[in-house]
């Protein structure tokens, strides 16, 4: 009570004014400046000159204030003071002439709180630390191709991933940012963890995504406002915990990478920069310079930043400066056709012969400004700037905006113009005040492989591609300012280029292969008859592109069983009908086994004879012996891969009771269930429904095989030398190819990082044991070909089953009478307690009988892979010269008028005897035959069985009333039906 009492006594109002005063005296008292320190704003108490900023665009507020206070001027931030230094000859005089003085980093309390209380990574370290990482860094990513030719191959080779992407968009509007962040983040990466990502895998898109943000909220108000007041933001919700949170996300999957390379690090053979850290940390175990496994994170992570965000972003700049400055880029158009051409990759070398591009390069970067601050420096000791008094633990920061923008240093600084880099002559210069990548002991670690990312990526994009806007729209120069300045989000249209100059050697080129043409059509006597041809393109545009098995099997009407034809200058034989189909491939096999070249073929196997499908010789004979000994080893020929069927069978009646008796498709779920047997008995494990990645490799899956068959394909393969140039959905073969092998390579890493040579899980793994006894073998034994080999085991092992399980329900819905037959026997044979097994098949011949039928009338392969003859040879009478292709057609053998009794009508019959037993049929070849029959033919045959009766014994299968389902298709390398949806009714 007394201590009320005694405060009643006091006047409020008394005591609130005294601790006003007391907090304006302290705070006053505190941030007193010391004599001669410089200029700047009057700052509010507590607050200082926090909210007088331009959230939006700090760096213009800061250069404004040097022309009110000088060169050299102070602002602060809460209670944290920092001297400002604008203009080339005072930032030169910083951090190249004092640079030893101002070489370390203040504390900051954002990068405190990323980096855990360490002193850490590359960018934030100090000292000796600091010293030793940064020579480390960069001796160890020379070491991997930093500045060698080495890492001109990489970016070439990623800068074609990335025209290929370009290419897909079709000439349609697309936003560049997402493919530049992969594009040039890929190249770090190569150099950091060895590896780049597809740009569809997930995980890196994230990463990208989180990247982004986190460069972008560190350098807004709200990073402002966290290192401003620490204790108080770090406990209130707001854009900045997400800062954080997303930096976590990106260091753990760093991380993940570090954890990967310590799995299987070779100390004679490092890799890249995680492995040559992980050997040094060995060395230096006690010595404090930063050689732990949490700094390989941080250091590993500073790079991944640095080395994705500032160039990536440039090049966004550049199409927004280029598309703005049209004449412009047509001189770059130019200089391009004249140094380089269209034909060949540009090189480094090519840069001193560019200079009006260069110039350009080097304006782009001046006026997309993308560090527009600079990283904070701290005075190592008391010093002066611009005759000012910098105290001993100062932090400076340093405008680079006023430097790249100085009206003293450039003619026009604020217009784009490249001539600020030509001299009189048009010859390139350099000009001290070009300071994009910093200057001093803290100058940008990564700016040679920064300078080489973005000629060889600005140069090759506009040496295929013309950039432009839709009509009405100007693309802002303003930008979003965050650490990096970045554009607005935009849109563009890149327009694939034909120069006249290449118009004029294409024009060229097709006279003399006119007249090459007449001169050497000679006729091959008794080769067999065709269709007359066009010169050049032979029978391309007379093909039937959406079924073009039946514009084969009627030509054969005509021609007869062997007949030819011509796609560009290639001449292919077609087999028809089930005698002359079996001649060849069964009684000639031996002639008849190897496959030709095709140029689609050729480029996404690289060039190799190698996988499993398009492999010759020994190569292709010990590969299959080897695949078909290991499936058996991991249940082909055994049990438990009937358990794994049934189990799979399960996960597919319980995705199909979610539907709760509502229309759905189908085929998603199929093309999963099927998937992970082979996945099963390949990569050692099933996915789940849901899983992310495995969806994306089943969509490029059915992708490429849609249009592998396609007139597309048909096209490239008559074509290379000239469709490869173009745009076009052909080039989605090649990146579906390469996205599926990016993902089986993540597989076989997985394998490598745990195997056991003595007891081999699966495919891949008996593939690598089997590797380190083969090395030298040309056997096809090398992880290149293991990547070929299991993309055909998942190509094979997925898509044709999961065709015939597609057309299966559609074949059935439109015959219920059938479906009622196959439940009745099913329900007889196995009732609905227990699961089919095969030893149910003999039991079954009805059934049996019905799924022969599926596949007789699906058709799921319509033609067959191509062979070529070994040997000259005869077939059907005529004269087939060695080497000639010959495609054997499929579809007139399972439709073949003297085989089948009804062969254009679903009759089950045609595999049933009088008294309804199962009749086998020669004709019936959906698996092919001879020497190249698939090889998963078993596997097949048990996956249809078991999944087709284990889904009829759960469900009653129809469609929605009036729907009526089509048996047309869809023809690519398979045949496909139409998107339908069906009822799943529980039985």
């Amino acid at each position: 009570m007394w201590l009320y009492n005694f405060l009643l006594g006091f006047d409020l109002k008394g005591i609130f004014l005294f601790f006003i005063l007391f907090v304006l005296i302290a705070d006053f008292l505190r941030n007193r400046n010391p004599p001669n320190y410089p200029p700047g704003p009057l700052g509010l108490p507590l607050v200082g000159n926090f909210f007088s900023l331009d959230s939006k665009h700090p760096h213009i507020y800061f250069t404004k204030l040097a022309e009110v206070y000088g060169n050299v001027f102070r602002i602060r931030l809460g209670s944290d003071k920092i001297v400002f230094v604008s203009g080339y000859k005072m930032i030169k005089e910083a951090i190249v002439t004092q640079a030893e003085n101002f070489v370390d980093r203040p504390y900051s309390s954002v990068s405190d709180r990323f980096y855990s209380g360490t002193s850490g990574g590359l960018f934030m370290s100090n000292g000796e630390t600091w010293k030793r990482q940064r020579r480390f860094a960069l001796s160890t990513l020379r070491n991997f191709g930093l500045g060698k030719s080495i890492m001109e191959q990489n970016i070439c080779e990623e800068i074609r991933y990335l025209q290929e992407e370009i290419e897909k968009e079709k000439g349609e509007p697309f936003s560049p940012t997402g493919l530049f962040n992969n594009a040039v983040s890929n190249i770090i990466c190569q150099l950091v963890m060895g590896r780049r990502f597809d740009y569809s895998d997930h995980n890196f898109q994230m990463m990208l995504k989180y990247l982004s943000e986190v460069l972008w909220l560190e350098g807004s108000v709200w990073g402002l406002l966290y290192e401003a007041f620490p204790s108080v933001m770090k406990h209130l919700p707001g854009p900045h915990n997400k800062m954080f949170s997303q930096f976590n996300i990106i260091l753990d999957f760093i991380s993940q990478e570090v954890k990967r390379h310590k799995q299987d690090l070779d100390h004679s053979n490092p890799r890249d920069y995680i492995d040559g850290f992980l050997i040094e940390m060995e060395n230096h175990k006690e010595s404090g310079l930063g050689f732990s496994e949490t700094n390989l994170a941080l250091c590993s992570l500073d790079l991944f930043l640095a080395g994705t965000e500032t160039t990536s972003t440039t090049l966004q700049w550049a199409l927004v400066y280029l598309i703005r400055n049209p004449d412009i880029q047509e001189k770059v158009h130019a200089e391009i056709d004249r140094v380089i051409g269209q034909n060949r990759q540009p090189s480094m070398a090519d840069r001193t012969n560019m200079p009006y591009t260069d110039a350009v390069i080097h304006e782009i970067q001046r006026m997309g400004n993308i560090v527009p601050l600079n990283g904070l420096r701290m005075a190592a000791k008391d010093t002066t700037l611009g005759g000012f008094f910098i105290p001993k633990g100062t932090s400076l920061m340093p405008i680079l905006t006023s430097v790249l923008f100085e009206k003293t240093e450039w003619e026009t600084p604020d217009t784009f113009n490249p001539g600020h880099f030509l001299d009189a002559d048009g010859k390139f210069v350099k000009r001290e005040a070009f300071l994009p990548f910093s200057a001093g002991k803290r100058v940008c670690l990564g700016e040679g492989l920064a300078k080489m990312e973005l000629f060889l990526f600005l140069v090759a994009l506009f040496q295929k591609f013309s950039f432009s806007v839709p009509d009405g729209v100007v693309l802002s120069t303003e930008g979003v300012t965050g650490t990096t300045r970045v554009p607005h989000p935009f849109k563009v249209y890149a327009k694939f280029l034909l120069n006249r100059k290449t118009l004029g050697v294409l024009l060229f080129i097709f006279t003399i292969l006119l007249v090459t043409y007449f001169l050497n059509k000679k006729d091959i006597p008794n080769f067999p008859p065709g269709p007359p041809t066009l010169p050049l393109l032979g029978n391309v545009f007379s093909i039937d592109p959406k079924q073009p098995h039946i514009y084969l099997t009627k030509l054969a009407d005509v021609y007869g069983n062997v007949f030819c034809m011509r796609l560009g200058r290639d001449k292919t034989v077609f087999v028809t009908g089930w005698k002359m189909v079996k001649e060849a491939i069964v009684t000639q096999a031996d002639n008849f086994a190897d496959r030709p070249y095709i140029p689609m073929v050729t480029r996404i196997y690289s060039g190799n004879s190698a996988g499993l499908f398009f492999s010759n010789g020994k190569v292709w004979r010990r590969q299959r012996r080897f695949a078909m000994a290991t499936l058996r080893t991991f249940g082909l020929a055994n049990s438990s891969m009937e358990q794994s069927i049934c189990e799979e069978s399960r996960h597919l009646q319980e995705a199909m009771e979610k539907e709760k008796g509502e229309p759905f498709d189908p085929v998603p779920l199929l093309n999963n269930a099927v998937a992970n047997i082979i996945c099963q008995i390949v990569f050692g494990r099933r996915f789940d429904y849901s899983d992310h990645n495995f969806q994306s490799m089943l969509k490029n899956l059915t992708d490429m095989a849609y249009l592998e068959g396609s007139i597309w394909a048909l096209l490239y393969n008559a074509f290379p030398a000239l469709v490869k140039h173009l745009p076009g959905p052909h080039n989605d073969i090649f990146s579906s190819s390469k996205s599926l092998e990016a993902s089986i390579r993540s597989e076989i890493d997985r394998h490598k990082s745990d195997l056991d040579p003595s007891n081999p899980r699966d495919y891949i793994d008996t593939f690598l044991v089997e590797e380190k006894h083969n090395r030298n073998s040309e056997l096809g034994f090398d992880e290149r070909n293991l990547v070929l080999c299991c993309l055909d085991l998942f190509l094979a092992g997925s898509e044709t089953t999961s065709k015939t399980l597609q057309w299966g329900l559609i074949y059935l819905i439109k015959n219920p009478h059938i479906q009622d037959k196959v439940l009745a026997e099913i329900d007889r044979v196995i009732g609905q307690t227990r699961q089919p097994t095969m030893a149910d098949k003999p039991n079954m011949p009805y059934t049996d009988a019905v799924i022969h039928e599926i596949q007789r009338m699906g058709n799921i392969v319509p033609l067959n892979g191509l062979r070529m003859a070994a040997r000259d040879t005869t077939l059907g009478g005529y004269f087939i010269p060695k080497g000639t292709s010959v495609m054997p057609n499929l579809t007139s053998v399972l439709f073949d008028k003297n085989e089948w009794e009804t062969p254009d009508t679903f009759n089950p019959g045609h595999f049933l005897d009088a008294e309804g037993k199962f009749v086998r049929r020669d004709a019936f070849l959906p698996f092919s035959a001879g020497k190249r029959a698939c090889l998963g033919e078993g596997l097949a045959r048990t996956e249809l069985f078991l999944f087709l009766v284990s889904l009829l014994q759960k469900f009653y299968f129809s469609t929605l009333d009036g729907v009526e389902l089509s048996t047309e298709g869809i023809i690519g390398a398979t045949r496909t039906p139409y998107p339908f949806k069906i009822y799943a009714e529980a039985r």
